[in-house]
């Protein structure tokens, strides 16, 4: 099915349409080109160099809903070939965002003794063989029920295991790891942390005491949906993670963190929940 443009995207090759379902995914890769009205996405400016045009198809690609287009067809092969795209030492995003997720961003952590994904994208031969040449897959983490999208292919595909909190577990009841604890485990070589308050289950992963996978665990209370009491004392205990370099969520930009900056960051946050 056809849709329309969106009449204030800026003339030019590439435009939203009004499938758009402003996830934010497209001013995440590409914020000089696209901006957000209230309501959609759209093109701001027309991307002018060649890193521009990168970073919008990739957008392209990562959009959840294929709201992004092109006046012409354009060869997507070396946007395709990049993803996972990285981030930081060893930390990528893996683009291909699924609309059950609300365009929820999935990450790829390749480490020395396993490889992990975080959440999951769509499904696609692409990323598929791109993770294969960077050594596979051994652990799938499901931060909450809301975003798995297609964690069951990827599992399959690899023979990877998923792990999971029980009160999660109607999103993947044949989940390879089910965990009953309510306090934080580590299951290979990632430290899970038991955080609920968006979910009722709801977890987040700390990889090498420095990057920090929070899932929907920032979010705001409007989308909430188990307990804003709850998800401000799980915040709050995140003030102890001293060394946070990294906080990768899954839905909002990734940013850095200054050296020794974390604990600030968190109790600002906590002071804004309770107001």
């Amino acid at each position: 099915m056809a849709h329309s443009r969106l009449p204030n995207n800026a003339d030019g090759e590439f435009f939203v349409d009004e499938s758009c379902i402003n996830c934010g995914v497209s001013r995440h890769y590409a914020p000089n080109t696209f901006g957000d009205d209230g309501r959609h996405a759209f093109v701001k400016k027309q991307p002018s160099s060649q890193a521009e045009i990168l970073a919008a198809q990739r957008a392209q690609l990562a959009c959840p809903v294929a709201a992004i287009g092109t006046a012409t067809k354009h060869d997507l092969s070396v946007a395709r070939h990049s993803f996972p795209l990285k981030l930081a030492d060893n930390i990528f995003v893996n683009g291909f965002n699924d609309r059950s997720s609300y365009g929820a961003h999935s990450y790829f952590m390749r480490g020395d003794n396993e490889n992990w994904m975080v959440d999951a994208p769509r499904f696609t031969k692409h990323l598929v063989n791109n993770i294969e040449a960077m050594g596979g897959l051994d652990y799938i983490f499901l931060t909450h029920q809301d975003d798995v999208a297609d964690a069951e292919k990827y599992a399959a595909h690899f023979g990877a295991r998923r792990v999971i909190h029980a009160l999660e577990k109607s999103a993947q009841p044949d989940a390879e790891i089910i965990l009953e604890e309510t306090s934080d485990t580590q299951v290979g070589d990632a430290h899970l942390l038991f955080t609920p308050g968006h979910t009722k289950g709801h977890m987040v992963l700390l990889w090498q005491d420095t990057f920090l996978f929070v899932g929907d665990h920032f979010s705001p209370r409007s989308v909430c949906w188990f307990s804003w009491d709850a998800q401000i004392e799980s915040t709050e205990k995140l003030v102890t993670l001293k060394d946070v370099s990294w906080v990768f969520p899954g839905h909002g930009k990734w940013f850095p963190v200054a050296p020794g900056a974390f604990p600030g960051l968190i109790k600002t946050r906590v002071r804004e929940m309770r107001s």
